[in-house]
Parts: C-alpha cells; sequence; structure tokens
C-alpha cells in the first residue's frame, strides 16, 4: 500500500491512459508522461510538492 490517496491514484490512473490512447508509441516518452500526469493532478486541485516525506504511512 502506498502513501498515495486512492482519489489521486485515479486521476494518475486517467492521465496515463489517455496518454496511452492519444499519443502513437513511437512519439511516447517518459517525461511526457510525467507532464501529462503533473498537469492531471493540479487541474484536479492536488497539489504537488517539491519533496515527498522519507515515511509518508507514518509507521
Amino acid at each position: 500500500m502506498s502513501g498515495v490517496p486512492g482519489s489521486a491514484l485515479q486521476v494518475i490512473a486517467a492521465a496515463i491512459e489517455d496518454y496511452r490512447v492519444l499519443v502513437p508509441p513511437d512519439r511516447a516518452t517518459p517525461a511526457a508522461l510525467a507532464e501529462v500526469i503533473g498537469e492531471y493532478l493540479i487541474s484536479s486541485d492536488w497539489t504537488i510538492t517539491p519533496a515527498v516525506p522519507a515515511n509518508p504511512t507514518g509507521s
């Protein structure tokens, strides 16, 4: 289990699926996919911070 909320994972999954459908495989890059995921998260009111906590679950 990750420390990422389920609703954020749904947004990420949607971004990946849209990217997979819309971008031809020979033009797809990991960097471009990461950019699309960031855009989807931001447009869904998620905040992207520069650092991830060392222990996001608190255990």
